[in-house]
């Protein structure tokens, strides 16, 4: 008899543990609707093969946060968090800002080739280094807040600014007055910060 009562007992337990693992999962897939996504960003190293060894951060309209980290890498999977109002409003801040909106890649590589030029010229030393990270930036601006953003008021709800750069790391300390590549760094930054939140959870496969 305690036999069976025992074994009642750990098929409870078992159900129990598959339901929450289920209920987790759902809501990992319900928050991250591509309609509700707000930003992405991915962080891939050029020398690094095979492909596919990114790191993903995907930030949707509730503060919902999902983050893949590559097999690769040690603790990697699938976690999420929910940001709160403030971060979530303080992050939309840097990704909102004029220079983020129109930023122009070609016009920044021209303006750092002018500098190191100009170095050159006057003899300054001037350094280099192999940073082959590459972050690519999606966001959609018309998502989040319903006061029109300057610029944008012709535009549709999922209208989006790609952003690409190669080497922001090394950039955004040699060039710290580029207005442009420290509020890219400084995005940058605050979505690697959630990697440190406590609240931060793996999602079971």
């Amino acid at each position: 008899m305690k036999a069976f009562v025992w074994f009642q007992i750990c098929i409870c337990v078992l159900l129990a543990l598959f339901f929450i693992q289920s209920l987790q999962a759902f809501q990992g897939n319900a928050a991250s609707n591509p309609e509700d996504l707000l930003v992405s960003y991915t962080e891939k190293n050029k020398l690094v093969q095979p492909s596919g060894q990114d790191i993903k951060i995907s930030v949707y309209r509730d503060g919902y946060v999902l983050i893949v980290l590559p097999e690769a890498m040690r603790g990697g999977g699938l976690y999420h968090t929910v940001l709160e109002q403030e971060k979530l409003d303080a992050l939309w801040t840097l990704l909102t800002d004029n220079e983020i909106l129109a930023f122009d890649a070609q016009a920044v590589r021209e303006m750092i080739k002018k500098e190191r030029r100009l170095m050159k010229e006057s003899r300054a030393v001037v350094t280099s280094v192999s940073d082959k990270t590459e972050i690519i930036i999606e966001i959609y601006p018309n998502r989040y807040s319903s006061q029109e953003l300057e610029g944008l008021a012709d535009e549709d709800h999922d209208v989006i600014r790609h952003i690409v750069w190669t080497g922001l790391r090394w950039d955004a300390e040699q060039y710290p007055h580029i207005e442009s590549i420290r509020l890219l760094s400084e995005i940058q930054r605050e979505l690697l910060s959630i990697f440190d939140r406590d609240d931060l959870q793996p999602i079971a496969p």
